[in-house]
């Protein structure tokens, strides 16, 4: 399905695709983007919370993920500070949208990533990118401050010295290296790419949903807690996976020496 003109959302075979498709304009982020974005990424989160999707996968049609936001439709506004706002509020909403999705994200980088179409490459809690793609924040080289979400993304990725490099000096750092700095979760030659793809959805549409689900919660709020309270969790809830399908399923599997089939 279509929506807005800009993104195309399906779920099939348990799989919930987000996809800009605005290709024509190397997927600039417009308001309209932002809307259909966070339309699609309610939709995501519905189907992940329903069970239909074991996964979601953010993708881009064309040679680039996104060249960030659209500065010529905030040149042409009447008010460039209402526009942007505008647009940097549709965007945060659909990020923190995907922030919820109980299901694992995972992230597609073909080629460029800049401005804030890097904070939606890497939104996702797998990041696969193509060696030799390009990804750069870009904002202060047209006066501007980051957004979607990338002041809180790389320096909770990366060392401070290399988030202040990418933000200051605009550095591009191929797919190869963010993954060897961190950024992202690997990179493959670009060849390789859809392939990649199809073998983490493959492991992921047959895994443990709410293993998965209850791992990415722990994670997420880690951040807010002591090491000990972070235990407490810990303990309280491997406790209660452990008597339901999926751990049930799991440890016979594992002591039967096949595969498991979670359900």
């Amino acid at each position: 399905m279509n929506i807005g003109d800009r993104v195309n959302y399906e779920l099939v075979d348990r799989v919930a695709r987000i996809e800009l498709a605005h290709g024509q304009a190397a997927n600039s982020l417009d308001q309209r983007m932002g809307e259909a974005l966070h339309e699609a990424a309610g939709l995501a989160e519905r189907d992940a919370a329903d069970g239909d999707a074991r996964l979601v996968i953010i993708s881009a049609q064309g040679r680039m993920f996104s060249v960030g936001g659209d500065l010529a439709e905030f040149a042409r506004a009447e008010d460039r500070g209402v526009q942007v706002k505008a647009t940097a509020d549709a965007l945060h909403a659909a990020l923190t949208t995907i922030r919820r999705v109980t299901a694992p994200v995972v992230s597609v980088i073909q080629g460029t990533a800049a401005g804030g179409g890097l904070g939606f490459a890497l939104a996702g809690d797998i990041v696969i990118a193509a060696a030799g793609a390009k990804l750069v924040m870009a904002y202060t080289a047209s006066g501007l401050t980051p957004d979607c979400g990338l002041t809180w993304l790389v320096p909770n990725r990366l060392t401070w010295p290399r988030a202040m490099d990418l933000a200051l000096t605009n550095r591009v750092l191929t797919g190869a290296e963010a993954a060897e700095w961190g950024l992202v979760s690997r990179a493959v030659p670009g060849e390789e790419l859809p392939a990649a793809v199809d073998a983490v959805v493959s492991l992921l549409r047959a895994g443990a949903s709410d293993a998965f689900a209850n791992a990415k919660r722990l994670m997420l709020e880690s951040r807010d807690k002591t090491m000990a309270e972070q235990m407490d969790q810990e303990a309280e809830t491997i406790a209660r996976l452990i008597v339901q399908t999926d751990g049930v399923e799991g440890i016979d599997a594992f002591l039967g020496k096949r595969r498991p089939i979670y359900r």
